[in-house]
């Protein structure tokens, strides 16, 4: 089983390389394999979401209440980058998950993303059940840097992974993905085989 667990971009090329997709579109048509989420906006009533930050402080109230009151999932950008990180510490004194979690809303979010993350947001997210899905390519490619994979294993978090927005994988081939993932944890971890063969196949059955 393959699953890309978010793709931003060209949906129906991601899914020749996937079994399974989750697509932030509202254009697309719904087709097998494939989940359709909405990027949030304030006018939204139902269906499950993609928060794309945290750091405008209005949606992210919007998006918390709108959680709450329906029950929604949502996907969430979070702890990406060193500025968005440092952005939410210096407002909130907390980090992203952190924040997720005293809003009241960590448990039914997925984090996208997670370069930033630490040993005290990846603890709360596995004893909340809290999915993280990485996005290799897009991270390395703007710069962001890596997401830290194998300490997220290593602490229980159920990992996945997605093609995000394809500027740095444009055939949004989900086995890129994974191919780049497994040099990125190389060099994060500094030896050869961070993650194993059946690491790889768990994170792409985002098990």
């Amino acid at each position: 089983m393959k699953i890309n667990a978010l793709c931003t971009a060209d949906i129906r090329q991601a899914k020749k390389f996937c079994d399974k997709l989750v697509g932030v579109s509202a254009d697309v048509q719904q087709c097998d394999g494939v989940t359709l989420i909405q990027e949030y906006d304030k006018t939204q009533t139902r269906g499950d979401i993609y928060l794309p930050t945290m750091t405008d402080e209005d949606l992210l109230e919007n998006a918390c209440d709108y959680i709450v009151t329906t029950g929604a999932r949502a996907i969430v950008r979070a702890a990406y980058d060193l500025n968005e990180t440092g952005i939410i510490e210096a407002k909130y004194k907390l980090s992203p998950v952190m924040l997720l979690h005293r809003l009241g809303v960590l448990d039914k979010c997925t984090v996208a993303g997670g370069v930033c993350l630490d040993n005290d947001d990846l603890d709360l997210m596995a004893q909340e059940n809290v999915p993280l899905i990485i996005l290799p390519t897009a991270d390395a490619g703007y710069g962001h840097g890596f997401a830290p994979v194998c300490a997220a294993l290593k602490c229980g978090v159920r990992v996945g992974v997605g093609t995000f927005d394809g500027k740095y994988n444009r055939a949004c081939d989900i086995n890129y993905e994974t191919d780049f993932l497994k040099l990125t944890a190389n060099a994060e971890m500094s030896t050869e085989n961070a993650l194993s063969d059946a690491d790889i196949k768990r994170i792409l059955a985002f098990e």
